[in-house]
């Protein structure tokens, strides 16, 4: 089937966007789907002034379409602006509708409701909750030696207390995974790995995860990171760098 729109994908090193090139590489080995993807630096504390030329809050990932033929037609409306799409759930969403051919769509109607809420799960209980503690961390890594010290004994039992909150969320992701729904989606890989990829991954990589306590969330990491399409993704970003985001 021909591929009316082309999407651009506007990538901040070292952020979630992975997770929407890690679905465009995967979308690519499946049925030659065709993307475009623009890199951006990361800065201390700011959003790129470019990325704020293609949307105006500057947060990344960013999508953007465009006519394959070039035709002289106005781009379809997603959201907000004519053929721009931001919000990584909602863009992953589009990219299943619009390119995916079924091949994310859940085996069973459990299925359908587990995918569903593990990927309300994944950004609006894990993300945040994975975001707070890098936060407080991420202050305590730019601020002056002798400042950090001070700031760590004040800040240090609140980022305690974050962390006992997400071995709650580990605990529960670690009983959903099961020989028979070995995917958070169900049955088979799907959206909501998409979307839970990024706060695993952070929390991996943070050391925020034991893997002795979570052997089956750990072994889902590592199928996730194996994947050919993953592997790539990393490649073309540039890398993926969730402790210090790249930053010197």
């Amino acid at each position: 089937m021909a591929q009316d729109l082309i999407p651009t994908l506007h990538y901040l090193h070292h952020s979630g966007a992975l997770r929407v090139l890690w679905a465009l590489e995967e979308l690519k080995a499946s049925n030659g789907t065709t993307f475009h993807l623009k890199t951006y630096p990361r800065a201390r504390g700011q959003s790129p002034e470019e990325l704020k030329k293609v949307f105006p809050l500057g947060q990344s990932p960013i999508l953007v379409l465009e006519w394959a033929d070039k035709r002289d037609e106005s781009l379809p409306v997603f959201q907000l602006k004519p053929g721009v799409l931001t919000e990584a759930r909602l863009i992953l969403g589009f990219l299943s509708d619009a390119y995916g051919d079924g091949i994310w769509e859940p085996e069973s109607k459990e299925d359908q409701r587990r995918d569903m809420y593990f990927q309300g799960f994944a950004t609006m209980t894990l993300s945040p909750g994975v975001d707070k503690i890098v936060t407080f961390e991420t202050l305590l890594m730019v601020l002056p030696f002798g400042l950090s010290g001070l700031m760590r004994l004040v800040i240090g039992p609140m980022v305690n207390f974050f962390k006992t909150k997400l071995s709650d969320f580990f605990d529960l992701l670690e009983a959903s995974l099961t020989d028979e729904k070995p995917w958070f989606s169900g049955a088979k890989l799907g959206l909501a790995d998409f979307n839970m990829s990024f706060g695993i991954d952070t929390a991996s990589q943070r050391g925020y995860i034991d893997p002795k306590k979570y052997p089956k969330l750990t072994e889902w990491a590592s199928k996730i990171q194996s994947r050919e399409a993953y592997i790539t993704a990393v490649k073309e970003s540039g890398g993926y760098d969730l402790k210090r985001f790249g930053l010197k």
